[in-house]
């Protein structure tokens, strides 16, 4: 698509994650229209109307056979340097207005632009321009009764600089006297540098005027400011809810002037104040804020502020003004008064692109005409239609306003209703005329997850203009800074039936939120897939975990960063979504994948049979088993690292020190080590993983009738760090280890790295004293030398290497342990670990021996699922889950395969490490016999132990 591949990157996919991708292909009035997949044209009712610009409608058609007009008369653009007669006439016949609707007779002088950004930029660099010819007038008449002490007569008598009120650090420290000379010099410096000081613009929270360079300084949203602030206007922000903050505001800015005069023989030092403050900028209803409107008394507190700072009050009308209210200008509700206004959208009559600062003639410095311009700015074409825009307002009557006012009031009077009847879904509705929103209330605790999603990730506004505009054909859009306000800014050309129709619309929406009905979102996001919503009244509550007791003191809070097994799992965690297909599933994943975070799960609490817990929440990430294999298979994972890292910053944010990893989310990041997070004690859950899995390969073994300690234990792709680990332990309970490789270039020789570290732990366990419990140990006892390699070599990176030479010496090279690539080599074992990295299965029921014990932890795995209804005699599992001591565990909805007490054994680890108070990394890169042993003797303490094995898809 052309215009996400050169024009806004990332920004369609985005659009089609939230339902918004449509591209439309004509307007008319209220309405716009556009062609569905299958070609047919669909008539959508617009109630954003261009941001508030299209107050006329769309393509009005007076001012379309206008411009038309205008530019069959070969009407000139481009006559920069000239007398602009028709902007003279706008301007002329806005300053009329203006003294209409403020009642007052003076002059008003517009300078036009093209955007309301572009107003904004202009009023701002008018007050600077102003303030800065204001200071140095001052400044130039200071230096000028300076200049005469200089010269007198007295200019080199020297005075006592105690007896001077002068600031600090004014004159060396070490001066006793000085000349009047050198204090008029430090006093002239002084100056100089007020002179200098940088212009404090005033804004207020929520505020929104521009994403200029300066303008986007004035605009309150973060996420706009704050990638520019170097930039950055010197702005404070001030919260129209705490009015202390104006009372404090002139003290902090309050700058001092110095003069010098005689008084006598003594020279007095005289400071005279004036304000840093440049301009107080602020919108009447703030749009981007969430149609929100302040009290009387704060806005009169405003303009009061601003007379006794000597500074202008810059109303930005951009948005409300214009008409939009039922009034020329929103202030005017307040009865409030500026010196600058701020008009656009509206002013072009949804037609031209067209902006006008207004000033107040007494504030206007008449040089700015000089210093400002613009190559667009004052075309005839779009100041003959601002002008018929203007004339239109007021025709008949000001018939118009009247008609803004009636239908925002009947309007206004609807949400109201809607509110009454859903006040559990709507908390507030706001604005005035055709200026209004309603805000809903958070849906953080919805029990649809993917509601819950769209609060956490904001886009819940967002999600509900798709589902509008895909299923209902209507246009809405949620405010920039609070995605909970649903903003409606219609045409004046709005019927009463289409705001009958948009009521209708959103009863549908605030019973979906009540029900806890994420579906009709799910179909905005797979519009193709699902081409329709049909009714439902069912409830779709999930059961709550029951409270854990009181007193149980919580020691620690641990994150666990998880994603979704398979597809299917999604209509358990949201069972909202039940009704959708594998491959909806799928698509509405891949779809999300802009914003994959999902709201905390949680938190639930854990407890020890030692009487301690922790609180355990999930921070997912929505996405599948076989999303994060891709990425895998692509070799391209910073993508998936980010995003895992973001979730463990966003535990970190929320107060969590502990985080775990498990299933591919541990993959993907090599073990933890690929995130460079400080403050996070990090696992990847494989010490316990593996102990687990151990536990299960023994309780399999006695399921089977096998005695460990006579069986064969093969491992297949044993060269891994984990799967090494598994062979280590094993040759410490089992009669003989085979490892298999992969067959590839070198993997011989990176089994036998395995085999000599199997031997090297072996070894260990005879130094350590505790060869009683390692069967590989026993038996290299019984080897004559073993005691002079141990002497030699036991503290040697090259023990492992030893170890085996003298195990072939004396015994041949497959005594204990062989290594092989030969898949034939599992008909040898009874019990077998599967661990290879391959994108496919490559093991069938073929391969193994007769009531043998599999356990396949590859990922993907590597064993064909069919073997379950093939080989009745084998016991397959995938490892083991945890059971904890007092049945705590997760809410149902999000178990997956596990049940109720149960916990896999990568989240049971990061449980574990925040009832031991371990602050360090755990399980993180390389996975060591000891960890295993430390862990499983941690479970046994805290009383966690295996609940059953992992079997089919339970990963």
């Amino acid at each position: 698509m052309d215009y996400r591949d050169f024009v806004r990157p990332k920004f369609v996919d985005l659009l089609q994650a939230l339902g918004l991708e449509c591209e439309f292909k004509r307007a008319l009035g209220s309405q716009l229209f556009y062609r569905n997949r299958k070609g047919d044209e669909v008539t959508v009712t617009d109630f954003l109307g261009g941001y508030g610009a299209a107050l006329f409608g769309h393509n009005d058609p007076q001012f379309v056979e206008q411009l038309c007009t205008l530019l069959r008369n070969d009407v000139p653009f481009n006559a920069q340097m000239s007398i602009r007669g028709t902007a003279g006439a706008l301007a002329r016949a806005l300053s009329e207005a203006f003294n209409r609707e403020l009642k007052n007779n003076e002059q008003y002088i517009s300078t036009f632009s093209n955007s309301g950004a572009e107003a904004v930029e202009i009023a701002v660099k008018h007050a600077e321009f102003r303030r800065q010819k204001n200071l140095q007038r001052q400044f130039d008449e200071l230096d000028f009764t300076l200049a005469q002490l200089t010269s007198s007569d007295r200019a080199y008598r020297e005075v006592d600089v105690a007896d001077l009120d002068l600031p600090a650090g004014l004159l060396p420290a070490h001066l006793n006297t000085a000349t009047v000379r050198q204090v008029v010099e430090a006093v002239r410096q002084h100056n100089l540098a007020e002179l200098h000081i940088e212009p404090v613009f005033v804004a207020l929270r929520g505020s929104f005027h521009g994403k200029l360079v300066n303008t986007v300084q004035l605009t309150y949203g973060r996420q706009y400011r704050q990638p520019f602030a170097r930039f950055g206007l010197n702005v404070e922000f001030i919260d129209p809810q705490q009015p202390h903050q104006l009372q404090e505001l002139p003290a902090r800015h309050t700058r001092h002037w110095l003069s010098l005069q005689w008084s006598g023989d003594q020279l007095l030092v005289k400071r005279d104040a004036f304000s840093a403050i440049t301009a107080v900028l602020m919108e009447p209803i703030q749009g981007e804020g969430g149609i929100i409107e302040f009290s009387t008394d704060f806005y009169r507190a405003l303009r009061r502020l601003c007379n006794e700072q000597q500074c202008p009050l810059i109303i930005d009308e951009v948005q409300s003004g214009f008409g939009r209210t039922g009034t020329f200008l929103a202030s005017s509700h307040f009865n409030l008064q500026g010196d600058y206004y701020c008009l656009s959208k509206a002013l072009g009559g949804g037609l031209m692109k067209i902006a006008a600062t207004v000033i107040r003639s007494s504030h206007y410095e008449k040089d700015f005409s000089y210093i400002h311009s613009s190559t667009f700015a004052e075309d005839d074409a779009s100041c003959h239609i601002a002008l018929s825009a203007l004339n239109r307002l007021f025709a008949d009557d000001q018939a118009m306003l009247k008609d803004v006012h009636t239908k925002g009031e009947y309007l206004k009077a609807s949400l109201l209703e809607l509110k009454a009847a859903y006040p559990g879904v709507i908390a507030d509705v706001r604005g005035r005329g055709l200026l209004l929103g309603f805000e809903l209330h958070d849906q953080s605790t919805n029990s649809s997850l993917v509601q819950a999603s769209a609060q956490y990730n904001d886009a819940l506004g967002y999600l509900i203009a798709g589902y509008l505009l895909q299923f209902e054909a209507l246009r809405v859009a949620p405010s920039g800074s609070n995605s909970n306000v649903i903003r409606l800014e219609p045409p004046a050309c709005i019927t009463f039936a289409e705001i009958d129709g948009l009521i209708k619309a959103l009863q549908k929406v605030c019973d979906m939120l009540q029900r806890g009905d994420a579906f009709p979102l799910a179909a905005t996001i797979c519009n193709d897939l699902i081409p329709a919503v049909a009714p439902r009244d069912t409830g779709f509550q999930v059961n709550a975990l029951p409270n854990a007791p009181q007193d149980t003191p919580i020691v620690a809070r641990v994150a666990f960063i998880n994603h979704l097994i398979d597809a299917d799992i999604l209509g358990d965690v949201d069972p909202s979504l039940g009704q959708l297909s594998t491959e909806q599933k799928c698509v509405f994943m891949q779809r999300t994948a802009p914003e994959r975070r999902a709201a905390p799960v949680g938190p639930v609490v854990i407890r020890s049979k030692l009487g301690m817990a922790v609180e355990f929440t999930l921070y997912p990430l929505c996405m599948d088993s076989n999303a994060m294999a891709d990425y895998i298979i692509s070799g391209d994972l910073d993508v998936i690292r980010k995003e895992v890292g973001n979730r463990i910053l966003d535990a970190r944010a929320d107060g969590y020190r502990v985080a775990g990893l498990g299933m591919y989310t541990s993959i993907v990041t090599n073990n933890c080590q690929a995130l460079k997070i400080p403050d996070m004690a990090l696992t990847s859950g494989n010490a316990l993983t593996i102990g687990m899995g151990l536990e299960a390969i023994e309780q399999g073994c006695k399921q089977q009738g096998l005695e460990l300690h006579a069986q064969t234990a093969a491992v297949v792709g044993a060269a891994g760090n984990v799967a090494s680990t598994y062979a280590s332990l094993l040759s410490a309970a089992v009669d003989h280890v085979i490892l298999i490789g992969s067959g590839r270039d070198g993997s011989l020789r990176r089994l036998e790295k395995t085999a000599h570290l199997i031997y090297a732990d072996a070894a260990r366990s005879i130094l350590k004293g505790t060869a009683s419990d390692d069967l590989l140990a026993q038996r290299l006892l019984d080897i004559d030398g073993i005691h002079a390699l141990l002497k030699d070599f036991g503290s040697s990176s090259q023990l492992g290497l030893q170890v085996s030479r003298l195990v072939q010496e004396r015994l041949g090279a497959n005594a204990f342990i062989t290594v092989t690539d030969d898949l034939q080599a599992l008909k040898r074992a009874r019990i077998v670990l599967c661990a290879a990295n391959a994108a496919q299965p490559f093991l069938d029921a073929g391969h193994f021996a007769e009531h043998s014990v599999i356990c396949d932890i590859a990922v993907p795995l590597n064993v064909d699922q069919a073997i379950g209804t093939q080989r009745s005699d084998v016991l397959y599992m995938h490892g083991g889950i945890v059971q904890t001591p007092f049945d705590d565990g997760l809410a149902p909805n999000v178990r997956a395969y596990l049940k109720q007490g149960q916990l896999y054994a990568c989240m049971a680890e990061s449980v574990l490490m925040g009832l031991a108070g371990i602050t360090q990394h755990y399980s993180y890169g390389d996975i060591s016999r000891e960890q295993v042993q430390q862990i499983r003797a941690l479970a046994a303490i805290h009383g966690f132990g295996l609940a059953q094995f992992k079997t089919h898809n339970s990963l």
